[in-house]
């Protein structure tokens, strides 16, 4: 089995704010989602695939999922 990691959508850009927190637009839909900085630190782990399996962060990982801005991609080879 393939090992899987997220990711931003393709449409989606992030815009790290400089008073702390991100900014998620949507390029085609234009939607907008603003993270204070817990959730963005939450989002920094969730990327780079450091995250903790705790229920806060799965839940939102699965709301960013369901949102939209993030996906499920394949690994690629020699990633784990």
């Amino acid at each position: 089995m393939k090992a899987m990691r997220l990711r931003l959508a393709p449409e989606v850009t992030r815009t790290r704010l400089p008073f702390g927190g991100t900014v998620l637009v949507n390029g085609v839909t234009m939607d907008l989602a603003e993270c204070q900085e817990p959730q963005s630190a939450i989002l920094d782990r969730l990327l780079d695939r450091s995250a903790s399996d705790a229920p806060a962060t799965r839940a939102f990982a699965a709301a960013l999922l369901e949102g939209g801005w993030l996906i499920w991609e394949d690994c690629p080879d020699g990633v784990a």
